[in-house]
C-alpha cells in the first residue's frame, strides 16, 4: 500500500488545515504509509498550529525523525517500523498505537500515554523521560530495546519463557509382552557352556556319539 497523495498534500499545509479537514471528515482514515516529509513539514507541535490529529492514521514505514509531535493525538495510529528517532513526543497520546519494530531512539516521551501501545521489537535506546509506569501500560516483548535505567516488565517475557519449556518427548515404555517373549520357555534348559543354550532332550553330536558307543 502506498500513501494517498491528496492526504500528503493536506498534511504539508500544516496542522491547522489538517485538523480542520479531519474534523470535517471523521470517517476517513489518513493513508500516509511510507511518507518522508521535509524537516519543516515534520514540525507539527503547538508552535506550528498543532497539536496535530493523527488518530488512526496509517503511518507505517514513515520517516519522522526529528519530528515535533508534542501533545499529538496518535491514538490507534499505525506506526509500525516508523523512524521516530529524536522525535518530540511529550504529552502525545499513543493509546493503542502500533509501534512494533519502530525506532524511537533518543525520542522524548515525557508524560506520553502508552496505554495498550504495541512496542514489540521496538527500539527505545537512550529514550528520554520514559518511566517504568508507562511501560507497564504498554505491550512489549523480549526483543524490545529499552534504556538501562528502565526495568523491563516481567510480563513481556513470560509468554516466551513458557513457549521455550515445551514438553520433552519421552521414549515409550518397553512392552511387558516383549520382555516375556525373551524369557526362556519352561521346556528349555539354559546352559552357558560353550555352544550357548540348548533344550533338554535334544542331543548334540558328542552325546550321540557317546550314546552310540555305549550301545555297542
Amino acid at each position: 500500500m502506498t500513501a494517498d497523495s491528496e492526504h500528503i498534500q493536506l498534511l504539508r499545509r500544516g496542522p491547522r488545515p489538517w485538523n480542520e479537514w479531519r474534523a470535517d471528515n471523521p470517517h476517513i482514515l489518513p493513508n500516509l504509509v511510507g511518507i518522508s516529509l521535509s524537516i519543516g513539514d515534520r514540525q507539527m507541535g503547538p508552535i506550528s498550529g498543532g497539536p496535530i490529529n493523527l488518530a488512526r492514521a496509517r503511518l507505517r514505514h514513515a520517516f519522522l525523525r526529528f519530528a515535533t509531535l508534542t501533545s499529538a493525538d496518535l491514538r490507534g495510529a499505525d506506526l509500525a517500523d516508523t523512524d521516530l528517532r529524536d522525535a518530540r513526543l511529550e504529552g502525545a497520546d499513543l493509546t493503542g498505537a502500533d509501534l512494533s519494530d519502530a525506532m524511537l531512539d533518543r525520542a522524548d516521551l515525557r508524560a506520553a500515554s502508552l496505554a495498550g501501545a504495541n512496542l514489540c521489537g521496538a527500539s527505545l535506546a537512550d529514550v528520554c523521560n520514559l518511566t517504568t509506569a508507562q511501560l507497564h501500560e504498554a505491550e512489549g516483548d523480549a526483543k524490545t530495546i529499552l534504556p538501562p535505567n528502565v526495568e523491563r516488565p516481567l510480563v513481556w517475557t513470560m509468554t516466551q519463557v513458557v513457549d521455550t519449556h515445551a514438553p520433552i518427548a519421552r521414549p515409550a515404555p518397553r512392552r511387558v509382552e516383549q520382555a516375556r517373549d525373551e524369557e526362556p520357555r519352561p521346556s528349555e534348559h539354559v546352559t552357558w557352556l560353550v555352544g550357548g543354550p540348548r533344550a533338554v532332550g535334544r542331543r548334540d553330536r558328542s552325546e550321540s556319539s557317546y550314546g552310540g558307543s555305549e550301545g555297542l
